[in-house]
């Protein structure tokens, strides 16, 4: 892989402001948060920044939100829970970047904050110390489409670029590659190239939990591939989230206990079986009760039995089958919640900036 299809990490915007605020909290000891979020490309980016900043002499306190009862995105009582751990900054990773209000609430209780993301801005861009985002319309970037994990991983770059440590930074690219692939950004120019790399990395992993996963995947450490992430190893770590609890995947890529790691991988092996039953039942009612529409141009369904853990999986499903952008919705007295997918001839979060007044909150890329 070439090294010149690496962007230089000082072009995102805020990068500069990033950097230097971080260096501030490292030097007066402060605590720092690291808000990620609860899919594979949050839970490796969390894992990254949070290694990284080990190497700098802190250890961040991590917090992955809960799918079913916080959602993606910011939620202001998660922020007091780091602010009752004395939590000063707050780094995003994989999210924050339409979370305009919680980001104002957060400034006001007098937190810092730093967002990394790689999601569509809104028309306006939240009030943080810095906010990095290769798609801001601003950004002079060479890779629009990083993953999260991706846009964490240019700001430890940044961070260290002084000093010298390419060999451990070069350490952190199994995880990279492992949310790169699975949040399915195109794997061209820079992210072909962390990903390449990144394979290698995976492929002699020193993290125990992922070799105690591969092995349980009936996978070859030596021979996995882009595929073995998106069919096999992803869908493993997604599995926590949507049957349980995401922590359980973070634990797995961080845990230094053999007998940890036996267990963790052990456990979202039967979340994952869990998890096929449940879509492929969620899908047959779903396709069902879809037959009595005659088929509209979007699909849209919904049902207050429909498990907010695998309504993306389904949507999914759907548009692999008919063409169509799907909506799956889990319905509730007060609030419903929905996963879109949809085709590359329809961008579906322009389509809900569209509809914005209805809406609680959403957000995400073109096609989910």
């Amino acid at each position: 892989a070439d090294r010149r299809l690496e962007g230089n990490p000082f072009l995102l915007p805020g990068i500069t402001q990033a950097v230097s605020r971080i260096y501030k909290a490292l030097l007066s000891g402060e605590k720092i948060g690291i808000y990620g979020d609860f899919d594979v490309d949050g839970i490796t980016a969390t894992a990254t920044l949070a290694e990284g900043l080990s190497w700098l002499g802190t250890k961040a306190i991590p917090y992955i939100p809960d799918r079913v009862n916080e959602g993606h995105g910011l939620s202001l009582p998660a922020v007091e829970k780091l602010r009752e751990q004395r939590v000063s900054l707050v780094i995003t990773v994989d999210c924050g970047i339409t979370d305009l209000a919680v980001a104002k609430q957060t400034r006001e209780m007098g937190i810092d904050m730093i967002i990394t993301d790689h999601h569509i801005p809104s028309a306006s861009l939240p009030q943080a110390i810095a906010v990095i985002d290769p798609k801001r319309k601003d950004s002079q970037y060479p890779c629009s489409d990083l993953a999260g994990v991706g846009t964490a991983f240019k700001l430890l770059q940044a961070l260290l670029y002084k000093d010298n440590r390419e060999k451990q930074l070069t350490e952190l690219l199994d995880l990279v590659a492992l949310g790169t692939v699975a949040d399915m950004v195109p794997l061209i120019g820079e992210n072909r190239y962390l990903v390449k790399e990144g394979l290698k990395v995976l492929n002699n992993t020193h993290r125990i939990g992922l070799q105690e996963m591969i092995k349980l995947a009936r996978l070859e450490t030596g021979k996995l591939d882009a595929e073995s992430i998106s069919w096999l190893l992803g869908p493993r770590l997604n599995a926590a989230s949507r049957m349980d609890d995401a922590s359980a995947s973070y634990q797995l890529l961080t845990t230094h206990s053999t007998e940890e790691a036996y267990l963790l991988a052990a456990w979202l092996e039967e979340k994952n079986a869990e998890r096929q039953k449940l879509t492929n039942e969620v899908l047959s009612k779903a396709k069902e009760r879809l037959t009595y529409r005659a088929y509209p141009p979007l699909l849209i369904e919904g049902d207050e039995n429909y498990p907010v853990g695998v309504i993306g999986l389904v949507a999914g499903k759907l548009v692999d089958e008919f063409h169509k952008p799907a909506i799956i919705l889990n319905l509730g007295s007060e609030l419903c919640r929905g996963s879109c997918r949809s085709i590359p001839e329809f961008n579906i979060v322009a389509s809900l900036e569209e509809c914005h007044d209805l809406l609680r909150s959403f957000g995400g890329h073109p096609m989910a």
